[in-house]
């Protein structure tokens, strides 16, 4: 039942908090359509009325789908009945003392919390074409990306090839997606200590990288495996050596024109400058408060996580993270 008064009284619920100790008075009024006055009573309770004015009014604020829903008598009054359940039950809770109640309360702060992040915080001006633009030229390479290939590989020096034509082997028996067993072999016997300390990972690479840092055959070689997994059946040979080389995956080229990038970007922006208004209201709120921590008692808080948990006497507080975290 507490829920259920809960539910109905946010709808209606006029705040105004008051420091710690001082008296939190919450009063209840039923929200009205901005602007409209007068008309007849198509409903009398509790010395309140709903006007048919502001049922019109209602009606009208709803998009055309919704408003088909009440074009008989019988569907409009089932639609003013149902207000008129919700006053008279906010109306009941008032009377219970539920105004006052903690779990209210502090729903009531948290959705003007809420309030206030949506107005200060999340109404921000229009992004320009050229912010869009500005942004665009310093992060062209998120937007602008060559074709990128991921390998594996175990790479053995001239002088033991025989030791690189046994791998090969035992690699072209391995089921393809076995890349637990290959990455086995690269720990034990891959002689190019840079990727030997990743299991053999040669990470994303374009053709030209691969193609400088491992010589043209390398590069060649990756081309021509299709599918994830895949091995080339035959040790590659370069300058260096001898690589045995299984795919990872692909990362296709990305070219996305300004235009293309541009609603990618508006989001980000707005993100931006969402988390900068954030943070300066944080810091205007903090300063003008006088906010002080004392880590010296705080570092002397103990927290057992064996310890069973207390029952509450309240609601639990609300904390707010970061500005990519919000409320929870």
């Amino acid at each position: 039942m507490r829920r259920l008064l809960l539910a109905l009284g946010l709808g209606l619920l006029g705040c105004t908090n008051a420091p710690q100790g001082a008296s939190t008075t919450v009063t209840f009024t039923r929200p009205r359509p901005v602007g409209v006055t007068g008309g007849t009573w198509v409903a009398k309770f509790d010395g309140d009325a709903i006007t048919d004015a502001e049922l019109s009014a209602r009606f009208a604020e709803m998009n055309p789908y919704a408003r088909a829903r009440y074009q008989t008598v019988e569907q409009r009054k089932e639609y003013l009945e149902g207000l008129v359940r919700y006053e008279l039950f906010a109306r009941e809770a008032v009377k219970k003392g539920l105004a006052q109640d903690p779990e209210v309360l502090e729903a009531t702060r948290r959705m003007m919390v809420q309030a206030l992040l949506k107005k200060e915080v999340d109404q921000g001006g229009e992004v320009s074409q050229a912010d869009v633009a500005r942004y665009y030229q310093a992060h062209t390479s998120d937007y602008v990306k060559p074709a990128m290939t991921r390998l594996m590989h175990v790479f053995y020096a001239r002088a033991h090839k025989d030791q690189a034509e046994a791998a090969l082997a035992k690699v072209l028996a391995l089921s393809p997606m076995d890349y637990a067993s290959f990455q086995k072999l690269a720990r034990e016997e891959d002689e190019d200590e840079k990727t030997k300390a990743l299991e053999g990972d040669m990470r994303f690479q374009t053709d030209e990288e691969l193609t400088a840092r491992y010589g043209k055959a390398v590069a060649e070689a990756a081309a021509t495996l299709k599918e994830v997994g895949a091995v080339v059946d035959h040790l590659v040979e370069t300058d260096a050596g001898f690589h045995i080389l299984k795919l990872q995956g692909r990362q296709a080229a990305l070219n996305l024109s300004l235009e293309q990038a541009r609603p990618s970007i508006v989001q980000v922006i707005q993100n931006e400058r969402r988390q900068d208004r954030f943070k300066a209201l944080l810091e205007r709120l903090k300063k003008e408060a006088g906010l002080e921590l004392n880590e010296q008692a705080l570092a002397k808080i103990v927290v057992d996580p064996k310890a069973p948990a207390v029952e509450a006497k309240g609601p639990p507080p609300t904390t707010l993270g970061d500005p990519s975290g919000g409320a929870r």
